[in-house]
């Protein structure tokens, strides 16, 4: 078996039945054009992205979070904090962060995965090697899916370590801005509080 390209795959589907059935049909497949190494169901709702099952070698049971592998960190991404933002679910706060605009075409499967999933459908998602796209692609095709993308995992990798920076630092600008509301309300507190003081003074004085 000659495989020659590893790529994160993305199948997109309305229904989630036809995402978990090519789940559970991917576990056990054995195919001389493709292997796949991981794979996980995931779902948009209104709170973002989240992973609902999948498999992996290092996990013994469905439903448990792929942990130390890139599906893992790419699924890790999708539901934290810049997958929320990306997808617009606080999408007030797009116009605010500076984070997203700098780095928003360093993280083209993660922003397309994001938009490309409405509100309540699925994505199966997997870490595969293949000679080339056009049997796995047959296998996904099976189960009807929206639509299929891929990215080449050296490239995914260059693109998670730029998700991560991006998370970084919309955190510690979400930080800078929680410490800034802090001391603007304590600031208002304290003028409250001396506008309090000098009308009891004033009333003292009249009497």
């Amino acid at each position: 078996m000659n495989l020659k390209e590893n790529n994160i795959v993305v199948a997109v589907f309305h229904e989630d039945s036809k995402a978990y059935q090519a789940l559970s049909e991917s576990k056990h497949l054995q195919h001389e054009q493709f292997k796949i190494h991981e794979a996980a169901v995931i779902k948009k709702g209104y709170g973002g992205i989240e992973f609902k099952d999948g498999y992996s070698p290092r996990t013994a049971t469905d439903r448990t979070p792929l942990k130390g592998g890139l599906l893992g960190s790419v699924i890790g991404i999708l539901g934290g904090p810049l997958g929320i933002l990306l997808g617009g679910s606080i999408g007030t706060m797009i116009g605010a962060s500076r984070v997203v605009s700098r780095q928003r075409e360093g993280i083209s499967l993660i922003e397309r995965t994001v938009e490309e999933l409405y509100n309540g459908e699925v994505a199966y998602v997997a870490n595969v090697e293949e000679s080339n796209e056009i049997a796995f692609n047959h296998f996904l095709n099976g189960f009807d899916p929206e639509f299929i993308y891929r990215k080449e995992v050296s490239q995914m990798e260059e693109e998670m370590t730029k998700a991560r920076e991006a998370e970084r630092e919309l955190q510690e600008e979400q930080q800078q801005k929680r410490k800034e509301e802090r001391q603007e309300d304590m600031r208002q507190k304290a003028e409250e509080m001396k506008e309090r003081i000098k009308t009891e003074f004033n009333k003292m004085k009249d009497k």
